[in-house]
């Protein structure tokens, strides 16, 4: 096995994630979170039956390639309304459990892809 040394330029990097807990930059964060390679913000919605359109808005103006949706520790598929917002903007929205979008946000920001993970930590 080759292993490569990690030389993202992201400024805020994902290292683990648990069921209540992730860790960005060596800190353990035990809200929700909007992360993207050069902001790191919280983010209100703990689990996705709370998620409503208009906590997406402040990600239309950054208008990054690609968003991923951390639904928790479970996959759960958000209802067509919920992303239409993003679609019209022309944004592309990947929803997996947030272990996985993690994971995902990792490999794309090292990329130096303009991606967002909003991750929802229940």
């Amino acid at each position: 096995m080759i292993i490569q040394q990690d030389d993202s330029s992201a400024t805020y990097q994902i290292q683990r994630y648990e069921t209540g807990k992730i860790w960005i930059n060596q800190q353990c964060y035990t809200t929700s979170v909007i992360v993207r390679p050069h902001s790191l913000s919280s983010w209100h919605p703990m689990k996705l039956n709370e998620v409503t359109s208009e906590h997406f808005v402040s990600l239309l103006d950054m208008k990054p390639q690609i968003l991923l949706l951390g639904t928790g520790p479970q996959l759960i598929i958000p209802s067509q309304e919920l992303l239409l917002p993003l679609f019209e903007k022309g944004i592309g929205v990947e929803f997996m459990d947030s272990r996985a979008a993690c994971h995902t946000y990792t490999v794309l920001a090292a990329e130096e892809r303009n991606v967002a993970a909003c991750i929802l930590i229940t």
